[in-house]
């Protein structure tokens, strides 16, 4: 009795599942030229948003660990870092794949989610560091640096990477050369050359107190540090020159590379400072207004000002071209820590001629036709949106 009821309740949930028919895969396809992403970051809130281009819908939302800090891509653009910021003893490293595929646009999602170290810095802008021809990110406050290939980051793909001991926790960056690779260390206020790239046996130090910036130029094979009173020239692992600041007051805290120069800048200057790689000269270029975020695509210069104007200035003398005012106020006050990002942020599409700037205050990125020196529209995201990046095909 009991061996045919058993029978019976098997033969009908067997007839329960057949019923249920194979459902066939529709493909998951987006029309897209070009997808952005941008950073909503609240108190206690983050997300990332993708937005197919031309059209600026929104297609995904994903959510981050609040605070995030720095939203960079992968050479291929088929994978974002997304560090947060180091307020919390859970500094998440998110990875998100793009969607980005051979021919089509699918749907992006976090590919993995890391628990390495403390005091992400990942990448410069919107670029991911890279060191030897692989990826490069620095856990600073554990003084590790991470090296791994870019097929790590695969969601089917376990992540495996190379632990480099650097000399103690400090805020890093690294220029490679053709000497080798030099390291820079801000708190210690010095930058070391390693010959045989990171890892390896040091071959010397130079003073650099505060060292925030950093450039390379192929052509003459020099190395350009800001430090906290002039630039340190290093050339074949020898001291170059050092170049004072022009301006009182204005250090340059990072630069944007232009055409035959290098254009110095930081938070809060009036002015940029054009730096000629041949003849070692430090030139201030005024502004007009107070500097906020910059960014260049090699051919032109793009500065937002704090009163809500962005400029775009040709990127060899940097002269003025154009200006559009991207928002109708001033960007209110604000002062970006290590716990989060809250400042505005640009992504070029030089290629149409856009520029995308967020403007966090209004829940809004302005989409700036260039050529025509306007705003082409506001797409609307809610919330603050901060970082930007641009996925092209």
């Amino acid at each position: 009795m009991f061996r045919s009821a058993l029978s019976a309740l098997f033969l009908t949930l067997v007839s329960l599942g057949l019923t249920h028919g194979a459902v066939p895969e529709a493909p998951e396809a987006y029309s897209s030229e070009a997808r952005l992403f941008a950073l909503d970051n609240r108190p206690q809130h983050a997300r990332l948003l993708a937005l197919d281009l031309p059209r600026g819908q929104v297609v995904a939302e994903l959510s981050l660990p609040p605070r995030g800090m720095s939203l960079v891509a992968t050479p291929s653009g088929r994978y974002l870092l997304v560090s947060r910021g180091r307020d919390t003893d859970r500094q998440w490293l998110t990875v998100v794949w793009t969607g980005k595929e051979e021919g089509r646009w699918s749907r992006p999602v976090i590919a993995k989610s890391l628990l390495l170290g403390r005091g992400w810095n990942i990448g410069h802008g919107s670029e991911a560091y890279t060191h030897g021809g692989r990826l490069l990110a620095f856990a600073e406050r554990d003084a590790v640096a991470f090296l791994f290939s870019e097929e790590g980051l695969a969601p089917e793909a376990a992540f495996q990477a190379e632990r480099v001991r650097l000399p103690n926790p400090d805020h890093y960056h690294v220029v490679e050369a053709p000497e080798g690779t030099y390291l820079t260390l801000l708190a210690r206020g010095q930058v070391a050359l390693y010959p045989k790239g990171l890892g390896g046996e040091e071959a010397g130090r130079f003073p650099c107190p505060v060292e925030h910036g950093e450039a390379f130029h192929p052509e003459t094979g020099r190395s350009f540090f800001a430090c906290a009173r002039d630039v340190l020239v290093l050339e074949g692992g020898k001291e170059r020159a050092r170049l004072a600041y022009p301006v009182a007051g204005e250090r340059i805290g990072a630069f944007l590379k232009g055409e035959g120069a290098f254009f110095g800048y930081s938070d809060g200057v009036k002015h940029l400072q054009r730096l000629d790689p041949t003849t070692l000269s430090l030139t201030p270029i005024p502004l007009g207004g107070v500097f906020i975020r910059g960014k260049s695509d090699g051919k032109r210069l793009y500065i937002l000002l704090t009163d809500g104007r962005l400029q775009v200035r040709e990127a060899r003398n940097g002269n003025l071209l154009k200006e559009v005012r991207v928002a109708a106020k001033p960007f209110p006050e604000m002062d970006e820590d290590t716990g989060g990002a809250i400042y505005p942020d640009m992504a070029l599409w030089p290629e149409r001629g856009l520029a995308y700037v967020s403007l966090p205050h209004l829940g809004l990125v302005a989409e700036v036709d260039v050529e025509r020196g306007r705003v082409a529209r506001y797409l609307r995201t809610g919330g603050s949106p901060t970082r930007l990046v641009l996925v092209r095909p």
